[in-house]
């Protein structure tokens, strides 16, 4: 053991320290001082699951207005509209085209859902979160923005993994949203698929 007064290393059977000849046990033993940890910088303030579902709904219907310039331009409004007579007029699908065959109107559907539910989403999230603005017009009018998890800006490619985390997120009921309420730094789960935040701006 080492002599709480001198300091040196002393035989610890002993009463009284060999080189200075204190008395070991009548000394009191000095604490020693240990830094404290100092807190971790606060990154900002999390936006709640309320605040984020008001600017997804401003989302989508900008989407939808989006998506629906963007098929008519490109011709595949017939996919929209075979989809509407399949799902809620159940016509026969053979029967939709001038053609008569499956394959004849399952192209016009594929391409306009593909774009309007896959394509146009991940190009207007992706590409707003990693923009300047870290955020889309629902989230800026919401005072909301998309940050990693040190508060910076994110990539595109960071973007693009968040979005489709979204998909994981309904498969499972929603779950993966509803978790947003639940977790201390607001995180849905295709937040924490594309380790980010989303934080409250001035």
């Amino acid at each position: 053991m080492f002599c709480p007064k001198c300091g040196k290393e002393t035989d610890a059977s002993g009463k009284f320290c060999q080189w200075c000849g204190a008395d070991i046990e009548s000394v009191p033993v000095k604490s020693v001082a240990t830094p404290e940890e100092e807190p971790a910088p606060a990154i900002g303030v999390y936006a709640g699951f309320a605040r984020r579902f008001v600017a997804f709904i401003i989302d989508l219907i900008l989407i939808l207005v989006i998506g629906s310039v963007i098929i008519a331009f490109f011709g595949l409004i017939s996919g929209i509209r075979y989809t509407y007579y399949l799902t809620v007029n159940h016509a026969p699908i053979a029967e939709l085209t001038e053609a008569g065959t499956v394959d004849a109107a399952m192209g016009p559907i594929v391409a306009a859902l593909g774009m309007l539910i896959v394509v146009i989403p991940w190009v207007y999230f992706a590409g707003f979160e990693s923009s300047r603005s870290q955020a889309t017009p629902g989230k800026v009018l919401m005072h909301a923005a998309v940050t990693d998890l040190d508060g910076d800006r994110i990539s595109f490619a960071r973007a693009t993994l968040r979005h489709f985390g979204k998909f994981i997120s309904l498969v499972i009921i929603c779950i993966g949203f509803i978790m947003i309420g639940l977790t201390k730094k607001k995180q849905g789960l295709h937040d924490k698929i594309g380790g980010c935040l989303v934080l409250l701006q001035d």
